[in-house]
Formats: structure tokens, C-alpha cells, sequence
């Protein structure tokens, strides 16, 4: 059954129904960051964001990349549950090649080296509750934005999570 939800989410966002507009990149993280970030502070998560200038307008589905910031948040709270030290970074930054990398690092336990080469495979989980979709479905939607999505760890201990969507080129904002 969770197969099928997974096809027909994959059919839906690669079929062509990702609604693409310009959007103001920070308001769109500020969105997804108050979201994302309930219960934070009652965790005794520090939050630290750096939304950098040069990536004002991008070109996506608002509501999908948000999601997938949110879900990516989310993990990164829940990651840090029983850590000493809970750091949350959020952060943007837009390359010379017309796409913006947005990253949400935390200091949390970090993901197992044979894990993480599955970690965006459907039912891949490394939550003793998690179905494993969350990862699948960010990864989904950042691909059909013609972005990727990776992982990578960070010293001394936690994980980074990346991904990139296209800026909105100058012909799409004069529309």
C-alpha cells in the first residue's frame, strides 16, 4: 500500500502538475522555517539561519519545496532528541551556474555510512517509527524541479542535508 502511495505521489509531481512561479526565495524559507520549527525551542534547539542575497527569485512549486524544507527540518529536530549539543543551520547560497543550494545541518547523532548510500530509496528509514517516505518524496520533488538533493556528515558530529532548485532567470521574471 505504501508503494502505490509513493508511485502515485512520484506520478504526480514528475507528471507535469508542479505548479512553477517566481517566488522571493527568503520568504519562501521564512515560511518553511516557521513551520518546520515548532516545538524547537521547547527542545533547546539553537536556530541559526543565513539567508544570503544574490539568490532573491527562484522558480519552483512554493508549497513542494517547502515540504521538503519542512520535512528536512523536522528530521534534523528529531535527530538531535539526545544530543548535548542541539545546533540547527539553515542556510542559502547561490552559485555562478543559475541554482541556489539551500542546507539544513544539524548536531545531531549523523547517519550511518552504509545507510546513507540508501537513505533517498523508498521504505529506507533510520526511525524505529518511520515508514521511510519523507527522503524519497523530498528527493522526488527536488528532481522534478531539475535539482538534487544529497547528504553529507559534518564534524564533529551531525549531518547536512542539501539541495538545489533554479534561480528564476531574468526572461521568466519579465515574463
Amino acid at each position: 500500500r505504501a508503494g502505490t502511495i509513493v508511485r502515485r505521489l512520484r506520478a504526480f509531481v514528475e507528471g507535469g502538475d508542479t505548479a512553477l512561479r517566481v517566488e522571493p526565495l527568503a520568504a519562501l524559507v521564512e515560511e518553511a522555517i516557521s513551520l518546520g520549527l515548532l516545538g524547537a525551542h521547547e527542545a533547546g534547539i539553537t536556530v541559526t539561519t543565513d539567508i544570503r542575497q544574490g539568490a532573491d527569485l527562484v522558480r519552483v512549486d512554493r508549497i513542494q519545496i517547502q515540504q521538503v524544507l519542512v520535512n528536512l527540518i523536522r528530521n534534523a529536530i528529531q535527530s538531535m532528541a539526545c544530543a548535548p549539543d542541539k545546533r540547527l543551520t539553515i542556510a542559502t547560497l547561490a552559485d555562478r551556474e543559475g541554482w541556489v543550494r539551500i542546507s539544513v545541518a544539524d548536531t545531531g547523532a549523523g547517519i550511518d555510512p552504509a545507510i546513507r548510500e540508501r537513505l533517498f530509496d523508498a521504505f529506507s528509514t533510520t526511525k524505529s517509527d518511520g515508514m521511510g517516505l519523507g527522503l524519497s518524496i523530498c528527493r522526488t520533488i527536488v528532481e522534478a524541479h531539475g535539482g538534487r538533493i544529497w547528504v553529507e556528515p559534518t564534524c564533529p558530529a551531525g549531518t547536512a542535508f542539501h539541495f538545489t532548485i533554479p534561480l528564476a532567470t531574468q526572461d521568466v521574471v519579465d515574463g
